[in-house]
C-alpha cells in the first residue's frame, strides 16, 4: 500500500502463493496497476479470469498435463505409476492428470509421492519397493522443480521491454501522475500481453493473462548427460473441461521424436503389460465336471483331435475379454488326466496358477477368503451365497380332513347327532316344527345340529332349557370351527418342515464350500452328490432309503437343477454365506481390474442375465 500512495509503482512483480496472488490482483485492479505473479496457476478458477491487470507468468498446468498424457499415448503405455513430490503443487495437479489419463483409459497402478525433504536412501528404498513388484508399468514422473529465480528474471525482463518499446512512449521518473487510477498502468498491460519476449525459459507470450510457452522441450535423460529428442507445443486450456482433450490437434505424430535411448542403452520402446498381453497367448485353465455342464463343458473331437469348451461361465468370459480396449489371445486347456478325468480338487487347480503354470482359471470358481491368499478374483459373476432344495408336497384331494384328527371327527358327529336329538326331545310336545311324519322329525334332528355350523337354524325354540343345550353347542362349534379354518389355511399356505438329525440326511455336492459356511447342526450330512441326475434320485428315495431329505448347495447350481426338476423340487430357503463365482488370476494381475469392470458392465446392460436364462432355460423332467 505504501509502495502505491508514496512511490506510486507502475508495475508489481510477485506473489508466489495463491494467497498472495488473491490480494495483489485485487490491489492491482483497484489502482490499475498490472501484477506480475510467480506463484503456480492453481487448478481453481484463475484470479486472471477476474482480475484484467494480474498477469501470471509461470507456466499454466494444462500444458503440462497434455503434453504428458501426449507422450503417453505416443508410447501407447496402458498402464503407468505416478511419482510426485508431496507438495502444494504436486498435489493439486495430480488429481487433473489422473482425469487425463482416465479419459485415455490408462491404468494407474501406484501413486507414490515423496517430500522435497526425503534422503536419497529413502527414494531409492521406495524404488526398490516399486521393483519388487515385477512390475512392466511406465514410470511417470511429476516434479516441481525451483525454477523461481528463472521466472522472475523472465518477468523482469518482460516489464523492462514493455517500457522501452517506442510505442509506450513512457517516461516513468518524469511522467508520473499524480492522478489515480493512473492510464500508464492500462498502456503497460497492453504491452505485457500483446509482446513477445525469449528469456531464459525460453520464447514467451502473456496471452489473455497467462503465460504461453511455444513449445517444451523434451529431453532424453542419459545417465548424467541429456539430449533434446523433440518439442511439444503449448495448449492453453481447462484440464476439467473433457471436450479439449478431444478437440485439439494431434499434439505429438510418431515421427515427431528423434530416437529414445531407455536404460541399458536399448532404443526399443518399454511396453506395458497389457501391450505385452496382445503379444502372447494365455493359458486358462478349465475345470472338467461330471455334472452341471451348463456351467463348464468340455468335448473332444478325436477325429479332428480337438477340444472344445462350452457353457454360461465360459461365455461369460468371452465377453467380458472381448469388450476389451486391447486384444488378449488364449487358449483353454482342460484340467484333466490322461483318461480325461479331473486332474484334482478345485483347490489344486488353483495351485496351477498360483505355480504359474496357467495364466487364468475359468469355470465354478467360488470366492473364498483363503483362496484369496494366493490367487487374485475378479467380482463375482452369479448369485451369492446357498439354498435349500426339499421335495415338493405330493398334492391330497382329502387335505381338508387333516386339520382334525380322525377321533376327534368321530366325537364331533356323535356331539351332532345328540344335540339334535335332545332338542327335538324337549321341544317336540309344544313345537309344532319339531312335530310330523317319522321322517321329516328323522330330517329335522339331523338338519337343526349341522345348521347351527353356520349358524343357519331357522327353527324357533320354544323352551329355555332347548335354547340353553343350543347355546352351549354354538360356542363348541364355534371353537371348532376357528380352530379348523385357522389349521387348514397353514397347512395349505406354509410349506414346514422339519429335520430330524436322527432319521434325516442332507446332502451336498463333492467338491463346493457348502458344508463349511452352513451350520444346520444335522448329523446326517452326506457328501454323495455328482450331478443334477443324482440330485433327483437322492431326493426322491428319502433319508430312509439311502437318500437325503434335502440338498444345500450353491445357487447358480440350484437354479439348473430346477430348470430341469422344478415339478418335483423346490428351493425352500437361501443364506448369503458364499461369495459366488468369479475368474481367477495370478496376484498382480492387471486383467483381475479390467475384466471386473467389464463384468460390472455387462450386468448393468442386462446381458448377464440373458445368458444366464439362454443356459438356465427351462428344461423341466416330469
Amino acid at each position: 500500500l505504501n509502495l502505491l500512495d508514496d512511490v506510486q509503482v507502475q508495475a508489481i512483480i510477485g506473489a508466489q502463493t495463491s494467497m498472495e496472488a488473491n490480494l495483489l490482483a485485487e490491489l492491482g485492479e483497484e489502482a490499475k496497476v498490472p501484477v506480475m505473479s510467480l506463484s503456480q496457476p492453481s487448478p481453481s478458477p484463475s484470479p486472471s479470469n477476474k482480475y484484467p491487470f494480474f498477469v501470471e507468468i509461470t507456466q499454466d498446468e494444462t500444458s503440462q498435463i497434455m503434453g504428458i498424457s501426449a507422450l503417453i499415448k505416443k508410447f501407447e503405455w496402458r498402464d503407468v505409476i505416478l511419482i510426485y513430490d508431496n507438495t502444494k503443487y504436486g498435489r493439486d495437479i495430480i488429481p487433473s492428470l489422473v482425469i487425463s489419463l482416465q479419459e485415455k483409459n490408462v491404468y494407474i497402478s501406484h501413486k507414490i509421492s515423496f517430500a522435497t525433504s526425503s534422503r536419497s536412501e529413502q527414494i531409492i528404498e521406495e524404488l526398490q519397493k516399486l521393483m519388487q513388484l515385477n512390475t512392466k508399468e511406465a514410470n511417470v514422473e511429476v516434479r516441481e522443480l525451483s525454477a523461481d529465480a528463472i521466472w522472475a528474471y523472465d518477468a523482469t525482463w518482460a516489464l523492462a521491454e514493455a517500457i522501452e518499446r517506442p510505442c509506450t512512449g513512457l517516461d516513468l521518473p518524469n511522467d508520473i501522475n499524480n492522478t489515480r487510477p493512473s492510464g500508464h498502468g492500462v498502456l503497460l498491460l497492453r504491452e505485457i500481453l500483446e509482446g513477445r519476449f525469449k528469456g531464459l525459459s525460453g520464447e514467451t507470450r502473456c496471452l489473455n493473462g497467462k503465460r504461453n510457452s511455444g513449445a517444451f522441450e523434451i529431453v532424453n535423460v542419459i545417465g548424467k548427460g541429456e539430449r533434446t529428442v523433440g518439442l511439444l507445443p503449448c495448449v492453453v486450456g481447462n484440464i476439467k473441461e473433457s471436450h479439449l482433450l478431444h478437440n485439439k490437434r494431434k499434439l505429438i505424430s510418431t515421427g515427431d521424436l528423434e530416437t529414445i535411448i531407455w536404460p541399458g542403452g536399448s532404443t526399443t520402446v518399454l511396453k506395458s503389460s497389457k501391450t505385452q498381453l496382445s503379444e502372447v497367448k494365455l493359458r486358462i485353465g478349465v475345470p472338467v465336471k461330471a455334472g452341471f455342464k451348463e456351467l463348464v463343458r468340455v468335448d473332444h473331437d478325436l477325429q479332428g483331435n480337438r477340444t472344445y469348451v462350452t457353457g454360461f461361465c465360459i461365455d461369460v468370459f468371452k465377453a467380458a475379454i472381448g469388450a476389451l480396449s486391447y486384444k488378449v489371445h488364449y487358449e483353454f486347456i482342460p484340467f484333466q488326466d490322461a483318461n480325461g478325468h479331473s486332474a484334482g480338487t478345485y483347490n489344486d487347480l488353483f495351485h496351477q496358477v498360483y505355480l504359474k503354470k496357467y495364466d487364468a482359471v475359468v469355470g465354478d470358481t467360488t470366492i473364498t477368503s483363503n483362496r484369496s491368499l494366493y490367487v487374485d478374483f475378479t467380482v463375482p459373476y452369479t448369485d451369492l451365497g446357498v439354498g435349500m432344495i426339499v421335495p415338493n408336497e405330493k398334492e391330497n384331494m382329502w387335505i381338508f380332513l387333516k386339520p382334525l384328527s380322525a377321533d376327534l371327527w368321530i366325537t364331533s358327529f356323535c356331539f351332532f347327532v345328540v344335540t339334535g336329538l335332545v332338542v327335538w326331545l324337549i321341544e317336540r310336545p309344544i313345537n309344532q316344527e319339531f312335530q310330523g311324519s317319522p321322517s321329516q322329525q328323522i330330517g329335522t334332528i339331523f338338519w337343526f345340529s349341522f345348521s347351527t355350523l353356520v349358524f343357519a337354524h331357522r327353527e324357533k325354540l320354544s323352551n329355555n332349557l332347548a335354547k340353553f343345550v343350543v347355546i352351549v353347542w354354538l360356542f363348541v362349534v364355534l371353537i371348532l370351527n376357528s380352530s379348523y379354518t385357522a389349521t387348514l389355511a397353514s397347512m395349505m399356505t406354509v410349506k414346514q418342515i422339519q429335520f430330524n438329525s436322527k432319521v434325516n440326511s442332507i446332502g451336498y455336492q463333492i467338491g463346493t464350500f457348502t458344508k463349511g459356511p452352513i451350520d444346520l447342526n444335522f448329523k446326517g450330512l452326506k457328501q454323495f452328490i455328482h450331478s443334477e441326475e443324482e440330485y433327483a434320485d437322492a431326493l426322491s428315495r428319502g433319508s430312509k432309503h439311502g437318500g437325503a431329505s434335502a440338498i444345500i448347495d450353491e445357487i447358480p447350481y440350484i437354479k439348473i437343477f430346477l430348470a430341469k426338476y422344478s415339478a418335483k423340487f423346490s428351493m425352500i430357503r437361501t443364506k448369503s454365506t458364499t461369495n459366488g463365482f468369479a475368474f481367477v488370476f495370478p496376484k498382480g494381475s492387471k486383467l483381475v481390474h479390467d475384466i471386473s469392470r467389464q463384468i460390472e458392465t455387462l450386468r448393468e446392460e442386462g446381458k448377464l442375465l440373458e445368458m444366464e436364462e439362454a443356459w438356465f432355460q427351462s428344461k423341466t423332467t416330469l
